[in-house]
């Protein structure tokens, strides 16, 4: 008996030492939002008087940044409290309710589950301190007025006043926020006329007071309109879904801007480079000029960026002493400039090392178009002289071989093309020597050599788009950009005209028009203060898709 008791407790001890704990393995990753399970007091109630909402879920909860993502309209003295009590978020209301009034809680957010984080994306509580909820709505759709992109989490504010302050010192009647689609919607408001304004609230206290804050405003008063089968005078019934849906009748639209600033600054000059100064100012300028004024007068070419909001001096010998300028910018704003020598700080930043070989930067570009000329690109402006480019033809039978001789003039040159006709569908090879082509900086070049095949005329495709002009009183600007958003061309419409875009490389197009109403040659913004809204920008409603040896033609009615 004691040795069948031993062999028991020996296999029992040996299943045990086998055993192992295994972490039961679960089903998919929760995805979904916590629900709602009860609302205390019920939402929509009307003759409301009490302190404290109750909204209990069907799992535990935690909040997310309730001060940003909790929107009370119409606004609040002062904001409700949020907490968590087990599975139930408590909203704690203040004592400044005004009676006979329609409130709405949104939660954007604000409610996560615990374990996995899952948002509630958009939940409403609505309750009125009168007989009755409001069931009067609005809504519409905001895009950013430069690039038509919708704009998500900006304030949108009703107004029932009409007054010039508007929206610089009185805050809104009632607000919303965009969603991430651009979209907005006020629920259960008054039946009535309001002024509809859009704020970028960078510092959060629903006024219009900092210039860099964006604003998008309708300049006339607009009605807010009833939710189909509902009254004023009955409890709103209208589900979230319902509310999301906007009636194209109805749908307003706003474009966001940022005020130009008037305030013109001219920023500390950049001067990272030897020989290289950058003057940047706060705003674009139409006109730049400059004036010496003491110490050592500079040679200098001089170019303004694209964004016409920089200048860029290229010296063509160093500054060897402090200078003084007079920069005069839209012929009124006037700086005086102080220039100083290029610093070689004592990290060595700025200072050549010994053993480093610093060349001139040359690049090469257009080298398979055979529409345009082989370009080279350097990064900085080159003295005038001349230097040999030898082009290889690589032949089956043996390279044909050619010498060019490319002569630099005398003036501001970057770029410098090659003239030479490049046959189509062959491999070609080019060379130029080290040390043949001297910057004003000092600089010279490196080795040059680059292998290419030139495409033939089967490898572009030419576009055909036939503008008609709807308003004559303005002039259009029209952009052919690429998929990347890059301008290939640029045109000023003013008249019905055909345009022909040729020998573009395949791939996938958009047009992009500016309405110039000033006829000034370029977008501007919009002014709240002058009532003025940004130029209106918009797009050919398709893309267009050029292939190969391909003519395509296309009718756009510019209106």
């Amino acid at each position: 008996m004691k040795k069948r008791i031993g062999i028991f407790l020996f296999l029992a001890l040996l299943l045990a030492g086998c055993a192992k704990i295994v972490t039961p393995v679960g089903g998919p990753k929760d995805t979904t939002p916590p629900k709602i399970v009860k609302e205390s007091p019920a939402n929509h109630s009307t003759m409301f008087n009490h302190k404290n909402i109750k909204i209990t879920f069907d799992e535990f909860v935690v909040l997310n940044n309730p001060t940003q993502t909790v929107i009370v309209s119409p606004p609040l003295g002062q904001t409700p409290e949020l907490s968590i009590s087990g599975k139930s978020v408590i909203i704690k209301m203040p004592d400044s309710l005004k009676s006979n009034t329609t409130y709405s809680i949104a939660l954007s957010e604000t409610i996560k589950d615990f374990t996995e984080g899952n948002p509630l994306p958009i939940y409403t509580y609505d309750f009125s301190t009168g007989s009755y909820i409001d069931s009067f709505m609005l809504s519409g759709t905001m895009k950013d007025a430069l690039n038509l992109n919708a704009v998500k989490n900006i304030y949108v504010f009703l107004y029932d006043q009409d007054i010039d302050s508007l929206p610089t010192s009185v805050r809104p009647t009632y607000l919303t926020k965009t969603n991430g689609d651009g979209k907005f919607i006020f629920s259960n408001v008054k039946p009535g006329s309001y002024k509809l304004f859009a704020l970028n609230d960078i510092n959060n206290n629903l006024i219009y007071d900092l210039p860099n804050e964006s604003i998008a405003f309708l300049p006339n008063p607009v009605e807010t309109w009833s939710k189909p089968g509902t009254d004023t005078l009955e409890e709103s019934k209208t589900s979230e879904s319902d509310q999301q849906t906007s009636d194209d009748e109805h749908e307003v639209k706003l474009a966001l801007f940022t005020e130009r600033d008037s305030n013109q600054v001219l920023s500390k000059y950049i001067n990272t480079t030897e020989n290289l100064y950058v003057f940047p100012y706060k705003t674009d300028f139409s006109s730049f000029s400059a004036r010496f004024l003491n110490g050592q007068e500079l040679s200098y070419f001089q170019i303004i960026s694209q964004s016409q909001d920089s200048v860029y001096w290229y010296l063509k010998e160093p500054i060897t002493d402090t200078s003084w300028y007079e920069f005069t910018v839209d012929g009124h704003h006037i700086d005086t400039v102080k220039i100083n020598p290029f610093k070689k700080n004592a990290k060595g930043i700025g200072r050549r090392k010994a053993k480093e070989k610093i060349a001139l930067s040359v690049s090469l570009s257009n080298k398979e178009n055979i529409y345009q000329p082989l370009t080279l690109n350097f990064s900085y402006p080159v003295k005038p002289g001349q230097f040999d480019i030898t082009i290889y033809k690589l032949l089956k039978s043996g390279n044909d071989t050619i010498v060019k001789t490319v002569q630099i003039p005398d003036s501001f040159v970057r770029s410098i093309p090659i003239d030479y006709n490049f046959e189509e569908k062959l491999p070609y090879s080019v060379f130029i020597r080290d040390s043949v082509i001297w910057g004003y900086n000092g600089l010279t070049n490196d080795t040059i050599q680059a292998r290419f095949t030139t495409k033939t005329e089967k490898d572009y495709g030419n576009l055909l788009i036939n503008y008609s002009v709807a308003d004559p009183s303005c002039q259009y600007i029209v952009y052919l950009q690429n998929n990347r958003g890059n301008t290939i061309q640029q045109h000023v419409i003013t008249s019905n005209q055909s345009v022909t875009y040729a020998h573009l490389d395949p791939g996938s197009y958009k047009i992009k028009v500016v309405k110039d109403q000033n006829n000034n040659g370029r977008w501007d913004t919009g002014n709240y203060k002058l009532k003025i809204q940004p130029e209106e920008i918009f797009f050919f409603d398709k893309s267009i898709n050029i292939r190969g040896y391909w003519d395509i033609e296309e009718d756009f009615e510019l209106k």
